[in-house]
């Protein structure tokens, strides 16, 4: 966790002197640090160790029959473990770190402005569900890099560029095929006004109150038509009802705020929205929590937009103090948590391995 949190101050530290005309690589820089921790890492996350048995193995077998139900991969990923063969593992890690950093460093460059990269960077790095989780989740986190790269051609209304994008991600992950429709959204006539928001916000309650009633039914659907994910189905709860008043208070900002967003930006507002619909259902399947990592990412741009258009000084001290102390917590929790103490406590690097892969 120390290096981790290492690698995150000094981050956003290089990302918040961006601003200044002498330390304009300063984002660059940032997201070096992110690239060297992350291509270096040695069975840092749960299932780090899963995916080198499996490079191990599929490179192993002479043949592989890409459409048996014994095949837990998807194809993309077993050509991309045959395509890395000749070079090895680490290597494989290596360009799926380069990857994701431009990914995410071309999102943040492209739409938030300089004086912000620090809040969206610190965002990326202390948000679990994104660095951390992502470069665990290997083959999920090239479909999620995918779909945040398709996001222009939503803009350009190229359907074919980002059908034919989302197919490929469907490769890596099959949960990718649920964004396909996203990209009729770009084409919708869903205002963010206020009759959306109050509609848009009682629905988000409704899911909480309302869930246990929905979970046979998604139970069903996940055994018909997505059997590979069912040992993500396992069953959360509700503590003290803190979190869903915190999530209740950032969908309001990002509801209210989208209404006020230029045709470049409202998109994303749209889109964070619908990853605000999937926390309920995750808390009943969390398997669902799958989906919302799509959508989740895109609140890095939103959230230091929203920010910066809040114009009472009051209110953007406890909005920014709210989101960056809440942040933190989730931070810590997460080291702490039973789930991922022993996977992503202690960083070590690939120089620590017997072997080199």
């Amino acid at each position: 966790m120390i290096v981790t949190v290492f690698v995150g101050v000094f981050s956003v530290l290089f990302a918040f002197l961006a601003r200044y005309r002498n330390v304009q690589w300063g984002l660059k820089a940032a997201f070096a640090m992110i690239f060297l921790f992350l291509a270096l890492r040695y069975n840092f996350g749960n299932d780090y160790s899963n995916y080198l048995k499996s490079f191990l193995d599929i490179n192993e077998q002479n043949k592989i029959n890409y459409f048996s139900n014994e095949n837990y991969f998807e194809i993309g990923w077993v050509f991309l473990i045959r395509l890395f063969k000749p070079f090895g593992f680490f290597i494989m890690i290596v360009a799926l770190a380069l990857f994701n950093s431009v990914i995410y460093f071309r999102l943040i460059k492209k739409y938030v402005p300089v004086n912000y990269y620090w809040l969206a960077v610190f965002f990326y790095i202390f948000t679990p569900s994104f660095m951390l989780i992502q470069c665990s989740a290997m083959r999920q986190s090239i479909a999620i890099a995918l779909f945040l790269f398709a996001l222009d051609y939503i803009y350009n209304r190229n359907a074919i560029k980002y059908f034919l994008l989302m197919g490929i991600a469907s490769l890596f992950h099959t949960s990718a095929l649920f964004l396909i429709p996203v990209y009729f959204l770009g084409l919708s006539n869903w205002k963010m006004n206020n009759k959306t928001m109050f509609i848009t916000f009682s629905i988000f309650i409704s899911l909480f109150i309302f869930m246990n009633f929905f979970k046979p039914l998604l139970d069903q659907f996940i055994s018909n038509y997505f059997v590979k994910y069912e040992v993500y189905n396992a069953e959360g709860k509700v503590n003290s009802g803190l979190g869903i008043i915190y999530l209740s208070f950032l969908l309001l900002n990002v509801l209210y705020y989208g209404k006020f967003q230029t045709n470049e930006f409202v998109m994303m507002f749209k889109i964070a929205t619908i990853g605000f619909m999937f926390i309920p259902i995750s808390i009943i399947m969390q398997d669902s929590s799958r989906v919302s990592l799509y959508f989740t990412p895109f609140t890095i741009v939103v959230y230091p937009i929203l920010y910066a258009k809040i114009k009472s000084s009051t209110y953007r001290i406890l909005f920014l103090s709210m989101i960056l102390f809440m942040t933190l917590y989730g931070f810590f929790i997460f080291f702490y948590s039973d789930t991922f103490n022993e996977a992503f406590f202690s960083y070590k690097t690939i120089f620590s391995a017997r072997y080199f892969y």
